[in-house]
């Protein structure tokens, strides 16, 4: 057992009381630091506030919650941290028709942002490439960039750890989902090259939405259903869980995207010896389960700790405590009385190790497996059938959203027998079906996609279906 402490490292339990809220006005204004100050070698420690999606409204009067917000993580910054640091985890702007991704949201991103008074590193999510007033991504991004001063990826080293921070640069542009979020090949070239420089020193990693096989919960319904949950979904995604293999050295991976609080079991989720940290969200309108949440990560030379910061209490909470060594795997301690459900209480507090039951060996209720193919395995969980993939241990996408109680699940090969999904991997399986029990007739069917696969397309790219519709009301008035 190792031991991390010293300086900028707190006790578990710290909390602090919610210091005055300012507004923006009451804020000095002053040269806003870059993230060309967010580095410095020569430092021992840091305090880092993490901010998930933030998802700012187009509206001065409902900012409150932000202002909450930066007091509450400006006072938990530890005295003795050398360095005071954010970092924001994209989509800056909410939901309003027009807002997303414009510039006059880039503004009030930046303003907020800026009035931390500290250095901030930046990276993009889905929604911040949605701008109606751009016509492509490349434009969209530029933007982006201009506005904040800083390129889309980057790295910066505090003392001895590399930060790196990846961006989405597709939206308009994606192959199905507009929300899927894509690091492209120079991104990643860059990655590589970022890793082989750090010769082995501990690196901490920031993306919007997480990696396949991170063992974090998706949202069946939304991001699994829309292939929208994992970096690069639908091209490669197994690439980075491969990443983290080869470098074990990557000790914390943080992500957004979910919009969940930070106290499920699987709010955090340790592979090896890396941590993979959801985080969660501020603004009340955004949360999926009313709670505000943000990550506060304090480090030295020695390791780090991780928090959560609670804004609606001001309170902060120790969760996970690490050495920086490659060898030595994070201690996970949130206390399980402050966890919000038990594996009991449906998909999204159970826990998934893709394996069919041994005869008389219960599974978790309402859950039935099935082999499906050497390196995948469906799930009926919910009344929604899901396709995993068993390796990486993670959901890939949906078959069918909607199986009624009444109904139950077949997989049947080239001639129409049913496969044994149990006693075989079901490679045999062309086909998988939903059947009605009661007249025993097939209500739905699903075919082996062009991977090979059984999931759907649910949402095809909303952005062209709209300039498809754009081009045929211009046509149909051109002939009128």
């Amino acid at each position: 057992m190792y031991t991390v402490s010293g300086s900028c490292l707190s006790a578990p339990g710290f909390t602090r009381a919610n210091p005055p809220i300012r507004k923006f006005a009451s804020i000095m204004a002053k040269a806003s630091p870059t993230l060309d100050d967010f580095g410095n070698e020569k430092s021992k420690s840091f305090n880092i506030s993490i901010l998930g999606d933030l998802h700012l409204p187009n509206a001065p009067g409902e900012l409150d919650h932000f202002h909450q917000a930066r007091e509450q993580l400006l006072a938990a910054a530890a005295p003795d941290c050398d360095e005071a640091r954010v970092v924001q985890l994209g989509d800056l702007g909410s939901y309003e028709k027009g807002w997303p991704g414009s510039n006059k949201c880039f503004d009030l991103a930046k303003q907020y942002l800026d009035s931390f008074g500290i250095p901030v590193g930046l990276i993009l999510g889905n929604h911040d490439l949605e701008g109606d007033e751009f016509e492509t991504d490349a434009d969209n991004l530029d933007a982006w960039k201009a506005k904040f001063a800083q390129n889309h990826y980057w790295s910066s080293k505090i003392g001895k750890v590399t930060f790196v921070g990846l961006s989405t640069v597709r939206f308009r542009s994606n192959v199905h989902s507009v929300h899927e979020v894509h690091i492209d090949d120079e991104q990643i070239q860059f990655l590589e090259d970022t890793l082989k420089e750090a010769q082995g020193g501990p690196v901490v990693m920031f993306s919007h939405a997480p990696i396949l096989g991170s063992g974090l919960k998706a949202v069946q319904a939304v991001h699994v259903k829309n292939r929208c949950a994992w970096l690069n979904h639908s091209s490669n995604a197994d690439y980075f869980i491969s990443l983290v293999r080869r470098y074990p050295n990557i000790k914390l991976w943080f992500s957004g995207h979910f919009h969940l609080s930070q106290s499920y079991p699987d709010s955090i989720s340790i592979v090896g010896g890396s941590a993979f940290v959801l985080t969660g969200v501020i603004g009340d309108r955004f949360s999926r389960d009313g709670h505000r949440h943000s990550r506060v990560l304090r480090g030295n030379l020695e390791g780090f700790e991780l928090l959560t910061m609670d804004h609606d209490t001001g309170e902060t909470r120790l969760d996970l405590k690490g050495s920086w060594d490659t060898m030595d795997v994070p201690e996970y301690l949130t206390p399980e009385e402050e966890l919000l459900c038990d594996p009991s209480a449906g998909w999204l507090c159970s826990k998934v190790d893709c394996s069919i039951p041994s005869p008389g060996e219960n599974s978790d209720t309402g859950t039935q497996w099935f082999n499906s193919g050497p390196t995948s395995m469906l799930l009926l969980q919910d009344g929604i059938l899901v396709e995993y993939d068993a390796i990486c241990m993670a959901p890939i996408g949906a078959v069918f959203l909607e199986v009624p109680d009444n109904c139950f699940i077949r997989l049947v090969d080239e001639s129409g027998a049913p496969v044994d999904t149990v006693n075989t991997d079901g490679s045999a399986s062309v086909r998988v079906e939903m059947v009605d029990s009661d007249a025993n007739q097939v209500l739905e069917y699903v075919e082996r996609n062009s991977e090979g696969k059984f999931y759907q397309i649910f949402q095809p790219n909303k952005w062209v279906i709209r300039k498809q519709k754009e081009a045929a009301a211009k046509a149909e008035m051109a002939t009128a």
